[in-house]
């Protein structure tokens, strides 16, 4: 994969958010690219970095969200600003609200929405999702399984499709990983991996995406940096 300045220029920047934090309540606002069931604390500010590489590319989303309370956040997120120019870059603005429905098992159901306008000319358009997900007792495994609603502004065409994650602590610093898209769209991935907290507010996660079709792009590495301040 050629190495050009934008990567090197996002990895410097990524170097040193990582410095800035470590020292600084560990929470996640996606799982890899399917939503959690965490919300922002009122008052705190969620921001995270992700890294996609590729044989043929490298992206980078940027992710923010502020907690307003009654279970809710409100999010900005820069879409897909790559190594060359991409349809799908985007920034959208929206919320998320995650509703407890049995507090023993953490029972809770997750509604969203995000309007993106892009900024390759290509009008506005829609991300909507919702989910449930619960902890299973013994294992401690949180399970999320719902659906998207994209439009052609972020995605490329319209389409709906099914969502979930499975979310499986090992220690009380590193959890397994994996979530998933279904269908032919540029997020239709299965992406198994791992988070790791540094400390409470700063949390790596990397992971390995691999397409559900050929056409939704190449597999590739995601590595993700995300704070809370």
């Amino acid at each position: 994969m050629h190495i050009n300045s934008k990567i090197i220029t996002t990895i410097i920047c990524g170097f040193i958010l990582f410095i800035f934090c470590i020292n600084i309540s560990n929470a996640q606002q996606t799982i890899f690219n399917v939503p959690s069931a965490d919300v922002t604390e009122k008052g705190m500010i969620f921001f995270q970095h992700e890294s996609q590489f590729s044989n043929e590319f490298a992206s980078f989303t940027h992710y923010g969200a502020y907690g307003i309370g009654k279970y809710t956040e409100l999010d900005l997120t820069l879409f897909q600003v790559g190594t060359h120019p991409g349809n799908n870059e985007n920034l959208g603005i929206g919320f998320k609200t995650s509703l407890p429905l049995h507090e023993k098992s953490e029972t809770k159901l997750t509604f969203g929405h995000l309007i993106p306008a892009s900024l390759r000319g290509n009008g506005v358009g829609g991300y909507t999702y919702s989910h449930l997900s619960t902890r299973l007792s013994k294992t401690k495994t949180r399970i999320t399984s719902g659906f998207l609603v994209g439009t052609s502004t972020l995605f490329g065409r319209d389409f709906i499709c099914y969502i979930g994650g499975v979310e499986q602590p090992i220690t009380k610093r590193f959890n397994l990983i994996m979530d998933y898209h279904s269908g032919k769209h540029p997020y239709g991935f299965l992406i198994p991996g791992f988070s790791f907290a540094v400390n409470p507010t700063l949390t790596l996660y990397t992971g390995y995406q691999i397409h559900n079709n050929k056409a939704n792009g190449d597999n590739g590495f995601v590595i993700e940096l995300a704070k809370i301040f």
